[in-house]
C-alpha cells in the first residue's frame, strides 16, 4: 500500500511539474524571447481597435488586406524588409523577410503630418524615407542583416515566433545602426535605460536617458516594458498630435508611467501620440501586470 501512494504521489508530482512548465521558464535556460504574438495600441475599451493583432506571415497578410508599400524589394531603402501595410496607413508598416515572415515593424508619419520635422536630438531614431516623403521609426524582431540574405524557414518561425531580439534602428545603415534591446530587465543596470512606473496591461516602463531637467526636443521617441523581468513590450511616442486610429492619446498624468517627470513635460499633454507594441498574443491587460 506505501509503494502505491508513493507511486500515486511521484506521478502527481510529475503531472503537476510539467503543467507548470506551461507558464515558466527554466531559471537556467537560454536567453531567447518566447514571442508568440503582435499586437498594437493599448485602450480600456478592448473591442474595436485595441490591442489588435497583426500578421505575421505575408500570405496571412495579404489575406487580410495588407498591401505592399512602396517599391517591392527587401532592400529598397534605409531599412531591411519588405513592407504592408493596411488601408494606406503607414503607421504600423509591416516588415517581413526573403521568404515572407515577419522580421519587424515601423512607424511612419508623413511629413505633412509631423510639423516640424523631428529635432535634431533624436534624428536618429527618425530616419528619413525620401522616396514616401516621411520620418520613420523602425525595430527589427530578427538580426537585420539575415532580413534579406538567409531569412527565417518555416521551422525557424514556428520555433522563434515573432523574434529572438528587438533592435532599434539607430541611423541610416539598418545592418549597422543598431541598438540591440536587453531581454531580461535585470539587464538594464548600468545603461541609460531609466526605469518607469509599471502600468496595468502595459508593464514596467524604462524610458531612455530621462531627466527633470532635460529638453523635451532630447526626448527619445521609444519606450520599453517587462513583465515578470522579461521584455516583451516596447512603444512609439511623438509629441503631436496623429489622427491614425493605431495611435493612443493619453491624457496629463506622466507620474503614472515615469520617474522623474521631466518639467518640460506639462505643456505637452494635449499633443501626444503614442502607440504600444505587445510581442505575446497574451491579451494585454490579463498578462501584462509587470
Amino acid at each position: 500500500m506505501k509503494l502505491f501512494l508513493v507511486l500515486v504521489l511521484g506521478a502527481a508530482a510529475v503531472d503537476a511539474q510539467s503543467w507548470w512548465s506551461w507558464f515558466s521558464t527554466p531559471a537556467d535556460s537560454t536567453p531567447r524571447a518566447a514571442w508568440d504574438g503582435l499586437r498594437v495600441t493599448f485602450g480600456f475599451n478592448p473591442f474595436g481597435n485595441n490591442f489588435d493583432r497583426l500578421p505575421r506571415t505575408k500570405e496571412v497578410a495579404e489575406h487580410k488586406g495588407w498591401t505592399p508599400f512602396g517599391p517591392n524589394m527587401c532592400t529598397a531603402g534605409t531599412w531591411r524588409g519588405f513592407r504592408y501595410v493596411k488601408d494606406n496607413d503607414p503607421a504600423v508598416t509591416l516588415l517581413f523577410d526573403k521568404n515572407g515572415y515577419i522580421a519587424g515593424l515601423q512607424m511612419g508619419v508623413r511629413k505633412n503630418e509631423l510639423p516640424p520635422d523631428p529635432p535634431q536630438q533624436v534624428t536618429p531614431p527618425w530616419i528619413e524615407d525620401t522616396d514616401q516623403d516621411m520620418w520613420l521609426l523602425t525595430a527589427y524582431f530578427i538580426q537585420p542583416s539575415d532580413i534579406c540574405s538567409d531569412g527565417r524557414t518555416e521551422a525557424e518561425y514556428q520555433e522563434e515566433g515573432t523574434g529572438t531580439d528587438l533592435y532599434i534602428q539607430t541611423g541610416p545603415n539598418p545592418t549597422s545602426d543598431i541598438m540591440a534591446i536587453p531581454l531580461y530587465q535585470s539587464d538594464l543596470q548600468g545603461t541609460e535605460w531609466i526605469e518607469g512606473k509599471c502600468f496595468w496591461g502595459m508593464g514596467k516602463h524604462y524610458w531612455w536617458n530621462l531627466r527633470v531637467d532635460m529638453d523635451c526636443r532630447e526626448f527619445y521617441p521609444v519606450f520599453i516594458m517587462y513583465n515578470g523581468g522579461k521584455l516583451n513590450a516596447f512603444g512609439w511616442n511623438i509629441w503631436t498630435y496623429l489622427d491614425s486610429p493605431r495611435y493612443e492619446h493619453p491624457a496629463a498624468g506622466f507620474g503614472m508611467f515615469m520617474d522623474p517627470v521631466p518639467t518640460c513635460l506639462a505643456d505637452q499633454s494635449q499633443g501626444l501620440s503614442t502607440m504600444h507594441v505587445y510581442l505575446t498574443n497574451g491579451f494585454p491587460p490579463f498578462y501584462n501586470h509587470c
